[in-house]
């Protein structure tokens, strides 16, 4: 049996997720969907195995831009091993999958009840370490995206300027020094982009080119807003469910928060202000932590009973099929 087809065949909970989840979605927004299956005895006790924490079942379709339209559909599917492995770390994209609302559950069976019904057993004070490290992360990707952007592009018009005068980067780099240039040894670095010290011009400007449209739709919220709205609508929202699930032991879809999220989103907060935003928010959840409304550790022993039994049950049942 093919792997998609034991997928669909084992599925136990598929959720919408994403923006439609958090209440976010517009008219455009494509979606997204995250499922957990249980795959049969060959990848559970056989010689097979599941290299990836997630089979992509997505079905892709983009505009002339390399944008997602809105008909495509974003659809992850997790072992439900790796997916327990991952919410007992306290992951931020893969606990909030077990507090969906009822109105985003597309399918569910009695395991996938099951699995739901232990959510609070996952929860920890793990929660705010996990949380705050991923809303670095989308900040330090805001602050240093937008550093490399305006750096390329920089470059590209520098470069263009000088093309009719030199032929080689190497030429450029010597005849006209400029600070958006670090030459190393043997390459040289422009924004996040490494070139052979000996390339063309033409080269190295098809390189940023090619670079530059990585960004995608990212680069049109940078061209429009002056950063990356979206890395700033994901930094807030990260960090304002992390620590709704510290002081309430919680977390309800669609967001609360999700107008502030949306303001983000669409440019009516400056980067400064977003940052300002996440830094106190992050100070509040280091402060309270004497009220937090979870336990010290998640409650492993329980997690792992159910997983075993559940890994049993489709061993057995597999067997007499």
């Amino acid at each position: 049996m093919e792997l998609k087809e034991l997928v669909l065949k084992n599925l136990i909970l598929k959720v919408r997720c994403g923006s439609h989840l958090y209440g976010t979605n517009t008219s455009e927004s494509d979606e997204d969907f995250a499922g957990i299956f249980v795959p049969n005895a060959a990848y559970l006790i056989g010689l097979k195995d599941i290299k990836s924490k997630e089979v992509d079942l997505s079905k892709i379709k983009k505009d002339e831009h390399g944008k997602n339209t809105k008909d495509a559909i974003d659809f992850k599917v997790y072992f439900l091993e790796k997916f327990i492995r991952l919410a007992l770390k306290n992951n931020p994209n893969i606990l909030e999958l077990l507090f969906v609302d009822e109105k985003n559950i597309v399918f569910i069976n009695d395991v996938g009840k099951a699995l739901l019904d232990i959510r609070y057993e996952f929860l920890s004070k793990h929660i705010k370490g996990r949380f705050l490290e991923y809303a670095k992360s989308q900040k330090d990707k805001m602050v240093i995206k937008l550093d490399n952007y305006d750096k390329l592009n920089k470059a590209y018009d520098y470069i263009c300027e000088n093309e009719g005068r030199f032929r080689f980067l190497l030429e450029l780099m010597e005849a006209s020094p400029n600070i958006l240039f670090v030459r190393k040894k043997d390459y040289a670095r422009i924004g996040n982009i490494n070139f052979p010290i000996t390339i063309t011009l033409k080269r190295a400007k098809a390189m940023i080119c090619n670079r530059l449209d990585r960004y995608g739709s990212r680069q049109e919220l940078i061209s429009k807003y002056g950063y990356d709205t979206k890395f700033a609508s994901n930094l807030i929202r990260i960090l304002l469910a992390g620590g709704e699930l510290l002081m309430s032991g919680d977390l309800k879809f669609p967001l609360k928060s999700r107008e502030l999220i949306l303001d983000i989103r669409y440019g009516k907060y400056s980067m400064a202000e977003v940052v300002s935003l996440a830094n106190r928010i992050e100070k509040g959840i280091e402060k309270y932590d004497y009220i937090y409304k979870v336990p010290d550790e998640p409650n492993e022993e329980l997690i792992e009973k159910f997983l075993i039994t559940i890994h049993r049950k489709y061993i057995l049942e597999e067997q007499w099929t």
